[in-house]
């Protein structure tokens, strides 16, 4: 009867009861359990291997629910045949192949933020006291989002961003990528889309899995321009206007009016406005959103919360022009919100009672000493280095003849800084000769350790 032994690894992560598991479907799968064979009593196979009944009887539990031991009443377990592949040695189910992690002394990453300024201790009372007030919330909500955190984020953008809209154009998602999947099947394959180059890449991925065409244009101080963009035959064009990632820049007010006067020129085309960073701007008078500007149909408003609050809390919110809106009620209206009710009620209550703008005024204070001492550190680099992108965001760009050598420099001192030329999207004749750091996910330490290893002779 005991016709099979393990060995258990008491150092194996894996609980005992795992390890007996495996054994056992290993043993079917390999056919030295035959079809039908009575498997050992539960305590005469833990008398037999020395464990406790509890856990035989759990690894039986979970062999019965995946099929391959089948529970007699008053009997005992039976080996079901399992059909499995034989040849091309023993069967194993496939790892996942993990990126490695590398570790850096300090990683001037631009995806980061600070989360230890998040304000748990709210986020947390907010959170519980709409869990026990309202357990109507386990409920399915609006496809949309719920109408308390839309007519939210519709006060707070036209307060703080000036976007015109109602609580109906508000369409509240798990993350700008999904939003902008959805938005390619609205607007429908075949679309040509003109994106900044250099950009963010996993848009122009996000794009073309959804069936766009892409065209990449060129970018100068103030971003893409209209020129050239009536260059391409594009009909819509994805902008991050506020602060151009990665190049830091703001586009100015009579280029957006332009970029307007484009989209208003013909049937059919779009502006994307990603109003990345668009919380952290340093100027006195931040520039309005283009899509407050005047009341265009052409604009479609696009941001997230993940970068004010963590990368973690995926919320995310696109206004559609009210053009849209009918089409995109009637196509969607049966999908599910991405976002848990829960989430978005706190986030609602987040808003409306003001921790919001108080959390960004604090953030952006902290943002800005780290920018500063940032930009301290570059300057007095023994390397000649030139700042940019620092109007808005949190990183910074920095040009120099010698940026090849301050990328080696960093990396044999643990410290991680990124290529400008790895954001291109067009094979450049020449190196960029820019280098860029993000501030949000370093401390005062990491910025000093930058600043001593740039700076010895």
């Amino acid at each position: 009867m005991y016709n099979f032994t393990i060995s258990f690894n008491s150092d194996a992560k894996k609980p005992m009861y795992e390890q007996l598991y495996e054994h056992i479907a290993g043993e079917i799968r390999e056919r030295k359990l035959a079809e039908d064979e009575r498997m050992p009593s539960k305590r005469g196979l833990a008398a037999h291997l020395g464990i406790s009944v509890n856990t035989v009887e759990t690894a039986y539990e979970i062999l019965v629910q995946e099929g391959y031991l089948v529970s007699v009443p008053k009997s005992g377990f039976y080996v079901r045949y399992i059909d499995a592949p034989t040849a091309g040695g023993e069967f194993r189910a496939s790892e996942e192949e993990r990126v490695p992690n590398e570790k850096y002394r300090a990683d001037f990453r631009t995806g980061a933020a600070d989360i230890s300024s998040f304000p748990y201790a709210t986020w947390v009372k907010l959170s519980k006291e709409i869990m026990y007030a309202n357990p109507e919330l386990l409920n399915s909500g609006e496809a949309k989002g719920d109408y308390e955190l839309r007519a939210c984020i519709a006060k707070y953008l036209h307060e703080f961003r000036g976007v015109n809209c109602s609580p109906r154009q508000v369409i509240v998602g798990a993350g700008i990528e999904y939003l902008l999947m959805l938005l390619c099947e609205l607007l429908g394959s075949g679309r040509r889309c003109a994106v900044e180059d250099p950009g963010y890449g996993k848009i122009d991925l996000i794009l073309r899995n959804g069936g766009f065409g892409v065209n990449y244009v060129p970018l100068d101080e103030g971003g893409i321009s209209a020129d050239e963009l009536s260059k391409t035959d594009s009909d819509t064009v994805y902008v991050t206007p506020s602060h151009q990632f990665p190049t830091g820049a703001v586009m100015p007010i009579d280029r957006r009016v332009r970029l307007l006067k484009w989209a208003e020129a013909a049937d059919g085309r779009y502006i994307i406005e990603d109003d990345f960073s668009c919380e952290f701007n340093y100027s006195k008078r931040p520039v309005t959103a283009l899509q407050g500007i005047y009341d265009s149909e052409k604009v479609i408003y696009l941001n997230t919360f993940s970068r004010t609050l963590a990368p973690s809390i995926r919320i995310a919110y696109m206004v559609l022009p009210k053009r849209l809106l009918a089409d995109y009620e009637k196509r969607f209206f049966r999908y599910s919100s991405t976002v848990p009710r829960f989430d978005q009620h706190t986030l609602a209550r987040f808003i409306s009672e003001n921790y919001l703008s108080r959390h960004l005024s604090r953030l952006k204070n902290i943002y800005k000493k780290r920018r500063d001492a940032l930009t301290d550190a570059l300057r007095s680099a023994r390397y000649p280095i030139e700042v940019g992108g620092d109007r808005a965001g949190v990183h910074l760009t920095f040009k120099s003849p010698a940026a090849t050598d301050i990328l080696a420099l960093s990396e044999r001192h643990g410290i991680k800084l990124y290529n400008m030329d790895d954001y291109y999207f067009t094979r450049r004749a020449s190196s960029s000769n820019t280098l860029i750091a993000g501030y949000a996910g370093v401390n005062a330490e990491d910025i000093n350790y930058l600043k001593e290893v740039l700076s010895r002779k």
